[in-house]
């Protein structure tokens, strides 16, 4: 054999080495890919927890406002969703036992199949960071305040609840304005902290859960 087909031999020898390696990458590639795919899927399914999916019947609400050209009304609530494992009475149980544990003071129960209203009693603190004061900033003395939370149930596929939770917020004070018609309370819009924490609080106990 002569030194140029001694030359193509060689260089044949290392491209096909090439070809090789680079087959071998693309295939630990694919193999480490189809190994996590069944891990995430997995993953998914032993979800405790997840964010609302759209709900047509909500969507459809909004749209009939929208058109009406409501704006936003004062007495109009914020709402938190959640989607947790469990059934609803599991889920309405957890808000009693958590609402008794937290020391809340708390009346006027209305407990029904798919939802419980209930009213938490709040003093000058907690008014403040639940409720938006809007218009009567600096116009009200406020010293307590009331809201009136409503959680709603659904249970869906899967194991899963769908838990919608509002708040409608009420204040009492004082006008600084002694002229003014008197009054003793205002309706306040909710600024989501309290239906954001109880769905903190649910999220936290379905995933200790499982």
């Amino acid at each position: 054999m002569n030194r140029r087909s001694k030359h193509w031999t060689g260089t044949s020898l290392v491209f096909l080495l090439g070809v090789t390696s680079l087959l071998l990458v693309l295939l630990s590639f694919e193999l480490r890919g189809a190994a996590q795919e069944p891990s995430n899927k997995a993953s998914s399914a032993d979800a405790s927890s997840r964010p609302c999916s759209a709900d047509s019947e909500n969507l459809k609400a909004a749209r009939e406002h929208k058109k009406k050209g409501k704006g936003n009304d004062a007495n109009e609530a914020a709402s938190g969703c959640l989607e947790a494992k469990g059934s609803a009475l599991e889920i309405q149980e957890f808000f009693q036992s958590f609402m008794r544990l937290q020391g809340w003071r708390f009346g006027e129960e209305k407990i029904a199949e798919d939802s419980w209203i209930f009213s938490r009693y709040l003093d000058k603190g907690e008014l403040l960071r639940f409720a938006k004061e809007g218009p009567y900033a600096g116009r009200v003395n406020w010293n307590a305040g009331k809201a009136l939370i409503q959680v709603r149930t659904r249970e869906l596929e899967g194991g899963f609840t769908r838990v919608e939770i509002s708040a409608r917020l009420q204040g009492y004070g004082q006008n600084v304005d002694r002229f003014a018609p008197p009054k003793e309370s205002w309706n306040l819009d909710s600024s989501g902290a309290l239906e954001e924490e109880l769905s903190a609080a649910l999220d936290a106990n379905v995933k200790s859960h499982h």
